[in-house]
């Protein structure tokens, strides 16, 4: 049927998914939703395809009247999942199409981060914090744009200098020091900010193929993977290492010549160098190759902090270069039937991918169109902490995976009474 004989929705919205526009009602005028949130882009994104009442009663004379207005820019959109919040966030883009076939419009738009993806942190200063714990600059560098911050770990040393440039967003602005406190920066969809570490808390279910998982697809690259990562920067003091270096001048005594000093040998040099060069290093063992790369950093660094970064760096490639992406039915699982979120651990086992173990939530996109269904991408789980490698990165047998996962969701049988008949020996 032409979209220019009639205008009828050959899809029922679903009514688990709400979503609420500033200024007006539930807006339930959609036939497809996607909810997005990961580890790796901060602010939580959202998209909606839906028919625009507004242009549709413009359009056609014959078009069904529900409650008019169109959508445009700028508002601000609460989606919700079985009535639990899910995403604040500002509607940012919207598409009006229109031809033969159908008439819909899709609107996009980010939680609060992303202003704090795009802006600048300091455009009028200050260009420095001296002597802040990491989550006192987030807060300082997050309070302009609305934005409370909740910070659930130890960060550790406070920095006695943390820069600000001119033009460094805010995000960019924050993942500096981060790197340096082996700090997980992301924002809950809501509007907050969360300094954490990595898989707190264990997902709603197990991943199996076969098993819940409907479908499975991964890649995996050495292309940004590197032998060895390198930080350096430059340490404020000497911390001791300077040598003395007061010059033998007596008062009134005459200036030499310049033909008659002696020309350097360097050594005053590497002293300087030795005590305020910084430089941390990290090493991937599983790249053979010889593959260095070199980061300076962005804030005022130790060898501690240099070598935390060069770790951090290192292990946040090495996640990237291996993500299986897996779709299971609904949004929810388990027997607590919770939603699927990032940044939580989940038992992972997939006769196709050949991978057997405990994996890290990195990316969840919910789907609403035909069906319901999540899309969930995995990260290896020392991704974004500093504990020891470990067994993490080792799989499990295959069988030793599925027992894990049915002993996980099998409740525990009751104990049987003790047998008291005594036999002869």
């Amino acid at each position: 049927m032409s979209v220019f004989s009639a205008i009828p929705s050959t899809r029922e919205p679903t009514r688990r998914v709400s979503i609420e526009i500033e200024g007006h009602d539930t807006f339930d005028e959609f036939v497809a939703v996607e909810i997005t949130r990961d580890l790796k882009d901060f602010a939580g994104n959202f998209q909606v395809t839906a028919r625009d009442a507004g242009r549709s009663m413009a359009t056609f004379d014959f078009a069904s009247p529900p409650p008019i207005f169109s959508v445009r820019p700028g508002p601000t959109a609460r989606i919700s999942i079985d009535g639990e919040l899910v995403m604040v966030a500002k509607i940012e883009r919207v598409r009006p199409e229109i031809d033969e076939e159908r008439a819909e419009i899709t609107f996009s738009g980010r939680d609060k981060g992303g202003n704090m993806v795009d802006c600048a942190a300091a455009p009028r200063g200050p260009g420095e914090f001296r002597n802040v714990k990491l989550e006192d600059a987030v807060r300082r560098i997050a309070e302009p744009f609305g934005i409370e911050v909740v910070c659930e770990i130890d960060t550790g040393r406070s920095f006695g200098r943390y820069p600000l440039e001119l033009a460094e967003t805010a995000l960019s602005a924050i993942e500096k020091g981060a790197r340096q406190r082996h700090a997980l920066v992301m924002s809950d969809g809501t509007g907050k900010v969360i300094l954490t570490r990595t898989g707190g808390r264990r997902a709603p279910a197990a991943l199996t193929l076969p098993g819940n998982i409907k479908a499975s697809s991964a890649e995996f690259s050495h292309e940004n993977r590197y032998s060895e990562t390198i930080v350096r920067g430059q340490g404020e003091k000497a911390g001791g290492k300077r040598a003395d270096r007061n010059a033998a001048f007596g008062l009134g005594d005459d200036p030499v010549p310049p033909e008659d000093r002696r020309p350097g040998t360097g050594e005053a040099t590497e002293r300087e160098r030795a005590g305020t060069a910084v430089e941390g290093t990290a090493i991937d063992e599983e790249i053979e190759d010889y593959r260095p790369i070199v980061f300076l950093a962005k804030t005022q660094a130790d060898d501690i902090s240099a070598a935390d970064e060069a770790d951090f760096r290192m292990r946040q490639r090495r996640a990237e270069s291996e993500e299986p992406i897996v779709t299971v039915r609904d949004f929810r699982a388990g027997p607590e039937n919770r939603l699927w979120r990032v940044n939580e651990i989940v038992s992972y086992s997939d006769a196709f991918q050949q991978i057997h173990r405990d994996m890290l939530i990195s990316r969840t996109v919910m789907r609403y169109d035909e069906e319901i269904a999540t899309e969930i991408t995995l990260s290896s789980p020392e991704a974004f902490d500093p504990k020891p490698v470990g067994s993490r990165r080792t799989d499990m047998k295959e069988g030793a995976a599925r027992s894990r996962s049915a002993k996980s969701r099998k409740p525990k049988a009751p104990a049987k009474p003790l047998d008291t008949t005594a036999n002869a020996l």
